[in-house]
């Protein structure tokens, strides 16, 4: 249960992280909290380099809660055998 649990928290991560890049790309300005906004159209190299690499953060974490998903149901499943 805790690791169903992991998957849910780290999957709500990526999802909020989908949507960021999803909304940087529809407006072309990257939100930088801390700092100066980040505009497409007067620093593209560094705008689309940023979001290079938030996406492929995204589709790891992605990746990774898929992972954590199929070891806690894996362990789900087999908490019902006659092994357990």
């Amino acid at each position: 249960m805790q690791a169903l649990a992991v998957a849910a928290l780290i999957g709500w991560g990526c999802l909020m992280g989908a949507t960021e890049v999803v909304e940087s790309l529809r407006t072309g300005v990257l939100n930088n909290r801390k700092g100066p906004d980040i505009l497409a159209a007067e620093q593209p190299v560094f705008y689309w380099a940023l979001i290079g690499f938030y996406t492929a953060a995204t589709l790891t974490t992605a990746g990774l809660a898929l992972l954590v998903l199929a070891i806690a149901v894996r362990d789900l499943i087999g908490a019902r055998g006659p092994d357990r």
